[in-house]
């Protein structure tokens, strides 16, 4: 009884307060750690400079007198010009545009080694990603905070951050912009396959157009959102016709197609600069070409000779890289095989395979492995061990299957998607966008269980367990904290 008694105490200790101060504290050492680790990374222009970072400079170069408009002869154009709308079918608008504003006027166009200009503006967009990664991690561990445990909240921006959006920062590229849009997004569906607000719809119709004006695609995620949405829809029509004892189910059925209007408008009207832009240049408001060579370099010298409206209006249409095309020039098993590949090639920089734990960062796929493992202890325990349910309270979230059946499917989706443009797109992180949701999703679903679990009274033992492996966690992920600060890395 009295263990019992102390544990009851400081218990409510924990949570009047104790909880926040510890994670205001770690706070304030994750976000020292981590402006520490952005300034040990080295530009690395002095031998050579990567021509994707070139092209994006360029593009910014070029974005700076949009920023300037002249209202003397009419207002609607200037003002059209002014919103990111440049685009060549690969580099997208709106990480030149948001570089431009550090340009200066008359700044001449890069073609060899950045000169001191070149570099003022590189440094400065590799500042800004690297303040807009920190301010979104500590807005994510607060926002986490509320919602998970202590640990589960810092395991949460300690392997988003340093495994995927510090390394991005490396290189003048919009990586680090697009996988905080597709992390947003992401959980943006979550939330609205949980009670689907139509300001929700809205909100992935902004997001996803966003995150299209920065780098190629985020469609596949909103693609695989509506089809599982549309079925949520389906069941709940059936579910309102047919006789059935009412449910605690805040998803309203009858929102779904208005807000799927509001998704595709928000999309249009925000991509919509672009695509008018691209289709008075390329000829084609969403040129995807690039998507339909086998390598990089074919798909450099096409583009070389294809960048204008006049040089694509020549080809003859048989010969235009498209989806059509492509399937009729490769057999099925071709298409399969470099799905297959493309997949595989996809986990193994995800979850970085294989392991050889004798370099930095450490091997993400740990964190994965480990936190996938203690859901499915969880969803054992639930559904063998734990009391049963006594009300609605007790049980699982009545959208659990639409949750489940969204993750699964984006995660297979996108890592098909991503896989299909790797062997094109080989510079830049576009890939780890996916491993952000995925373990946001893991906790999530591993903390939503342990809610569940607690108010069963399940014994004291199972939450304490789990507490010394999320610690345990954060203990790993900070090892690679420590050792990225390290003058010299590791070795075994």
């Amino acid at each position: 009884m009295l263990v019992k008694s102390v544990y009851l105490h400081l218990t409510k200790l924990w949570l009047r307060g104790g909880r926040w101060v510890v994670m205001c504290g770690c706070l304030v050492l994750f976000a020292w750690c981590y402006v520490r680790a952005f300034q040990e990374q080295k530009p690395g222009w002095d031998n050579a400079f990567p021509e994707h970072e070139r092209a994006y400079l360029n593009a910014a170069i070029e974005t700076r007198r949009d920023l300037t408009p002249d209202f003397s002869k009419s207002v609607s154009q200037p003002l059209n010009d002014w919103l990111p709308h440049r685009t060549d079918g690969l580099v997208r608008p709106l990480w030149p545009w948001l570089a431009a504003w550090n340009v200066e006027a008359g700044h001449p166009q890069s073609s060899g080694l950045p000169d001191a200009a070149d570099q003022r503006v590189l440094r400065s967009g590799k500042r800004w990603m690297m303040g807009l990664s920190l301010g979104f991690l500590l807005m994510l561990g607060l926002a986490a905070a509320r919602a998970f445990s202590v640990p589960a909240a810092l395991l949460t921006i300690l392997t988003i951050g340093f495994g995927v959006l510090l390394p991005s920062t490396a290189a003048f590229l919009p990586d680090v912009l697009f996988q905080i849009l597709f992390l947003l997004i992401w959980i943006c569906c979550i939330a609205a396959l949980k009670r689907n607000s139509l300001w929700l719809y809205g909100l992935i119709g902004f997001l996803s157009a966003l995150a299209n004006l920065t780098l190629p695609t985020t469609t596949t995620l909103v693609l695989v959102f509506i089809g599982v949405s549309s079925l949520r829809w389906l069941w709940g029509w059936m579910l309102a016709h047919l006789p059935h004892a009412g449910g605690t189910s805040l998803w309203v059925w009858r929102n779904h197609w208005l807000g799927m209007v509001l998704l595709v408008v928000c999309h249009l009207i925000t991509v919509g600069p672009m695509m008018a832009s691209a289709k008075e240049k390329l000829g084609d408001a969403t040129p995807f070409h690039w998507r339909w060579f086998e390598n990089e370099a074919a798909m450099q010298e096409w583009t070389a000779a294809h960048h204008s409206r006049e040089t694509l209006q020549a080809v003859p249409p048989e010969e235009v890289p498209s989806y059509a095309n492509y399937l009729s020039t490769h057999t099925p098993e071709a298409v399969r095989e470099r799905f297959w590949h493309g997949g595989l090639k996809m986990m193994e920089e995800v979850l970085q395979f294989p392991w050889s734990f004798d370099s930095l960062p450490h091997e993400r796929g740990v964190f994965v492995i480990v936190l996938a493992s203690i859901l499915i202890l969880l969803l054992l325990i639930i559904a063998f061990v734990a009391p049963r349910a006594a009300h609605a309270g007790q049980a699982l979230h009545p959208e659990t299957a639409p949750l489940a059946l969204f993750s699964i499917l984006a995660c297979a989706a996108c890592t098909l998607d991503f896989g299909w443009d790797m062997p094109v797109l080989t510079w830049g992180s576009r890939y780890l966008a996916l491993y952000p949701p995925l373990v946001l999703s893991l906790l999530w679903a591993s903390e939503s269980l342990v809610h569940r679990a607690r108010r069963r009274q399940m014994s004291v033992p199972v939450f304490v367990i789990y507490e010394m492996v999320l610690w345990a966690l954060c203990v790993l992920a900070f090892i690679r904290v420590i050792a990225v600060l390290q003058p010299i890395s590791f070795t075994a």
